[in-house]
């Protein structure tokens, strides 16, 4: 059995048997103010509470992009255990620029990596989500020359990436951006598809097209919550406006009807 938790943004936390594994762990969660005019510096309280709780061994840390609700508190994490970081070669710069050179496993799209736990993750190519008035935000790489603290903007997506993590029998998909590349994702399958919702209807055909490929038996809805907000285990984050979540429910039943469809609370633990 697998455990996993939404901790908020589009971080997943799995566990089994003792053995934790974490896509896009974000926990800093700065304000709006902080966003738009401040460089950004996690929160290293707010992370070490989590890494407190935590309810296994840290095993790795996969990226599936370099926005900064994506990987801003990775450094962090990166600090404090000695197991492998999953990202593409923007993670690795904004690693250097930390000065933890080295620290990543650089993908460049459809590697199929073995897991310390024993668990495999196969890193699928994909382009990000139009959210931004129907742009995607903060395109292209991190700058190698970048100064810490990086500004919101400066934290480039990079090489963005649909983890598929095949792990106690069960076969997990990370949707982090309401998008994808056909052509990558042919021939992926999934158990169970965690589905990015914000920019659900910006892109032809996302939720027909992607449940028609992946063909999942459980979606989980996921990425909805204001990610300025802040959120605990005892406390829900608020949702982000404008998303129409019953039309996208709606939507994923009508091109999915014999998938089950869970509507996830952060920090609200499900078993698989």
């Amino acid at each position: 059995m697998v455990n996993v938790r939404w901790t908020g943004t589009a971080g997943l936390e799995f566990t089994h048997e003792g053995l934790v594994i974490l896509i896009d762990p974000y926990h800093s969660r700065l304000g709006k103010f902080d966003v738009f005019f401040k460089p950004l510096r996690p929160r290293i309280d707010a992370i070490s509470r989590y890494l407190e709780e935590l309810p296994g061994k840290l095993a790795t840390i996969i990226v599936g992009h370099t926005h900064f609700d994506h990987a801003l508190d990775i450094p962090v994490f990166a600090k404090r255990f000695d197991g492998p970081v999953i990202g593409s070669s923007s993670l690795q710069t904004l690693m250097d620029i930390y000065g933890m050179s080295g620290r990543v496993t650089v993908c460049k799209g459809s590697e199929r990596v073995e897991l310390p736990s024993g668990a495999v993750v196969t890193m699928t190519p994909s382009i990000h989500g139009l959210v931004a008035f129907g742009r995607v935000p903060y395109p292209g790489e991190i700058n190698p020359s970048g100064r810490l603290p990086l500004k919101a903007g400066e934290y480039r997506h990079g090489t963005a990436f649909i983890p598929k993590l095949e792990m106690g029998g069960k076969t997990f998909m990370h949707l982090g951006s309401a998008n994808f590349i056909q052509s990558e994702l042919e021939g992926h399958r999934c158990d169970i598809l965690f589905m990015c919702v914000p920019g659900w209807k910006k892109i032809t055909g996302y939720t027909t097209r992607l449940l028609q490929i992946v063909k999942p038996k459980i979606i989980v809805p996921f990425h909805y919550d204001d990610f300025s907000a802040p959120t605990s285990l005892k406390k829900q984050a608020p949702t982000l406006p404008l998303q129409d979540m019953a039309g996208f429910l709606k939507e994923i039943s009508h091109s999915a009807p014999d998938a089950e469809i869970v509507k996830a609370h952060t920090f609200e633990s499900l078993s698989f």
